[in-house]
């Protein structure tokens, strides 16, 4: 996608890559991070995200067992606790596990439990991730680092409901949902022999893919004021203001690693300011000051007219599929009735503006083709 900015100022001045008014933090994210944010924690506007929003809400009431495709840093656990706060096993645990951040050694007591004795250092039972989300959620990230004997055991539990612990025969029910996800092709992986066919089925029930920031580079200022506020209150330095040099690299960088990269370049620029300062294109560090981002000459697409277009186009959509049904279309864009009233009215406000401004655009036009030479 183009770079995508809020329209800062022209300044004549001498050319540099932060010469451009430094905009406040707010006004980054003027009407707030997106349709998605207050439910579902998925900060941008962009068709990815709202597809993705949309996704999460139709699988979420189902029990099935869903795998969500994505690279490092697209933000899979935060899909995972979606689709679990918006299904009925809301109000039971959810449940991480990472299988790459824990010895091989330590998985299966991690995940079955174990029963004293059963090993040097168990010292008594102690119940697993199953058992402990049972009627819940269990997020297996990185399910493709998992070792022969491990996916041997969940492939029991996908299969069964059952989960006997480390050292003890007795067998236990459980009722969990399974979120897997990991940044690996695990089609490829089985293809290889390393990962078991019959457990990358049961895992590929329903699936979710989390796109890169790459593909929805117009939700960054959204993300930096997210992340900016967030950081400050954690007590970090905190940045105020933009330039206009510093958000343009932000937004055209490619990101390889995604949103988790964008918000540890972030907290390290935050911690190279004092309190209240802002950042410059310099601050972010030598990685992204060596980006090289041609100087802007003229005004810089708005951020906010753009989103007016998806959110005009997301509405229409919306009310074709619904039959011009305003309670339906509004639900399945995650809005009340009202909410959807008022944003039809605001369109409606903002494209009769645009249409007089071209009015008298072309009426000025005719006036100056009309003057004497």
């Amino acid at each position: 996608m183009g770079m995508m900015a809020v329209g800062w100022e022209h300044d004549p001045g001498p050319p540099n890559r932060d010469r451009h008014r430094a905009l406040e933090i707010g006004e980054l994210a003027p009407d707030g991070y997106g349709t998605h944010a207050e439910t579902l924690g998925l900060v941008g506007r962009s068709r990815a995200v709202l597809e993705l929003g949309h996704r999460i809400a139709a699988l979420a009431p189902s029990p099935a067992t869903v795998f969500v495709h994505g690279e490092t840093g697209t933000g899979k656990e935060l899909i995972a606790r979606a689709l679990h706060s918006e299904s009925h096993r809301s109000e039971r645990p959810f449940l991480p596990h990472n299988f790459a951040s824990i010895p091989d050694s330590l998985v299966e007591s991690e995940l079955f439990g174990h029963a004293k004795g059963s090993f040097t250092g168990a010292h008594a039972d102690r119940p697993g991730l199953f058992e402990l989300a049972n009627g819940g959620t269990l997020f297996l990230d990185e399910i493709g680092d998992a070792s022969p004997s491990v996916q041997s055991r969940l492939l029991r539990v996908l299969q069964e409901g059952e989960v006997r612990r480390v050292g003890d025969g007795r067998v236990r029910r459980v009722d969990v949902r399974i979120v897997a996800a990991t940044h690996r092709d695990l089609a490829a992986e089985v293809r290889s022999g390393r990962f078991r066919a019959d457990l990358f089925y049961r895992l590929h029930v329903l699936t979710i893919r989390a796109p890169s920031l790459r593909e929805r580079s117009e939700d960054v200022p959204l993300l930096i004021a997210h992340i900016l506020r967030r950081l400050s209150r954690r007590q970090r330095p905190e940045a105020r203001r933009i330039t206009g040099g510093a958000l343009e690299v932000l937004v055209r960088y490619p990101w390889p690693g995604n949103v988790r990269e964008l918000e540890t370049a972030l907290e390290r620029a935050v911690h190279a300011l004092g309190p209240g300062g802002t950042l410059t294109h310099d601050s972010l560090g030598e990685g992204l000051a060596a980006v090289d981002v041609p100087v802007v000459r003229e005004r810089a697409e708005n951020l906010r007219g753009r989103t007016r277009e998806l959110e005009a186009e997301m509405i229409q959509s919306a009310l074709r599929r619904t039959g011009g049904n305003r309670t339906r279309a509004a639900l399945s864009l995650g809005l009340t009735r009202q909410g959807l009233w008022k944003k039809i009215r605001r369109l409606a406000r903002d494209e009769a503006a645009a249409e007089a401004r071209a009015v008298a655009a072309s009426i000025a036009n005719a006036r100056a083709d009309d003057a004497p030479a």
